[in-house]
């Protein structure tokens, strides 16, 4: 069974995870270096979003970027992405093996490394407290 049923899920499942480290520090430094877009694409089930960062504001749209091409293209499923922001994942493992495509920069990916980094650890910190 999926871990996301519905595009609903995983939407919401992001948005909340994203607006709560917005809040942290150490996410808001990173955010303040950021100018960067990046669209998410996940299949089963299918939800596209994109993260948008400039000027130490972010916006997640759900939906492809309108006004441009992203930087950069990630594509996953919705289990991949769970495993992906719970840290369960080996990202240039799943990167190799294609379970994540990315079109784009890698280079513009890594600038996301330390947002990515914080987002694991919270949620990592989020879900071993709800147990």
């Amino acid at each position: 069974m999926a871990i996301f049923e519905t595009s609903e899920q995983l939407y919401g499942y992001i948005s909340e995870l994203f607006a709560e480290i917005a809040t942290l520090p150490e996410a808001r430094e990173t955010l303040n270096t950021l100018t960067l877009s990046v669209q998410f694409n996940y299949t089963a089930p299918d939800c596209t979003m994109t993260l948008t960062a400039a000027n130490g504001e972010y916006h997640i749209i759900r939906g492809a970027c309108d006004n441009a091409t992203p930087d950069v293209e990630l594509t996953m499923t919705g289990d991949v992405a769970h495993r992906f922001w719970t840290g369960e994942l080996n990202v240039m493992g799943a990167i190799t093996t294609r379970e994540i495509g990315v079109v784009g920069s890698l280079g513009k990916v890594m600038r996301l490394a330390p947002l990515i980094k914080t987002a694991v650890r919270y949620n990592r910190d989020r879900q071993t407290t709800c147990e």
